[in-house]
């Protein structure tokens, strides 16, 4: 028996979390991509300690959802699996786009625009970067491992053009010291321009760290 796969491109319905209200008071803008087995809600909870009235948050959701254990229990999303890999990559980075020029046109003028990518969020992140022209003023990779498949210095997004700001907790069990040599050498094959912000912490995004950043590197 001779079994033929193929492939069909169909719309899916894509859901979003955002915190605060775009007027012409915002500010900021953020586009925060939450890592894998979590929900675009979570990533939220985050800013709370930031002005809803300058800060306009959006969280996109990976279009991959199961249960965290199981058959039964709490629903988490991905981004991507190795099954059908290219595929996920370029599904995300059609759906990421459309999602951040939908709002990139509603945004005043003068507002800042900064992508931060929590785990495997920041992997996906790089790659949809990679892909698609983007709009932005600070990037921030936060505790993910940057793409060496790919070749950074071609991507459509000049990636040098915007703050790139790496920052991870250095009690991050998945970021060793082994881990970020490596993603150091993947930093400097690629020239990209990188600041490398460690703090006290573990493998999650911390409000504190967050507001840091926030006050030394974006705020006006």
């Amino acid at each position: 028996m001779e079994i033929k796969t193929d492939y069909f491109i169909t719309p899916k319905t894509a859901r979003f979390s955002s915190f605060g209200e775009l007027t012409a008071s915002t500010k900021y803008f953020w586009f925060v991509l939450h890592g894998s087995k979590m929900l675009c809600e979570q990533m939220l909870y985050k800013f709370k300690d930031f002005d809803p009235k300058k800060h306009f948050v959006v969280a996109p959701e990976g279009l991959n959802r199961f249960y965290e254990k199981d058959f039964g229990g709490p629903v988490v999303a991905s981004w991507m699996t190795k099954r059908d890999r290219l595929n996920e990559i370029a599904d995300n980075g059609r759906y990421l786009s459309a999602l951040y020029e939908h709002f990139l046109a509603q945004l005043p003028q003068g507002c800042k625009k900064t992508i931060l990518a929590f785990s495997q969020g920041g992997t996906i992140g790089f790659r949809w970067l990679h892909q698609q022209v983007v709009n932005v003023d600070n990037i921030i990779p936060y505790a993910c491992w940057i793409p060496e498949d790919i070749d950074l210095k071609e991507s459509k997004t000049n990636l040098n053009a915007a703050n790139l700001l790496f920052t991870y907790g250095k009690q991050d069990q998945f970021l060793t010291e082994k881990r970020i040599e490596m993603v150091t050498e993947v930093i400097n094959k690629s020239k990209l321009a990188i600041t490398f912000l460690p703090y006290v912490g573990d493998h999650r995004v911390s409000k504190e760290q967050l507001k840091i950043i926030f006050e030394q590197y974006i705020k006006e």
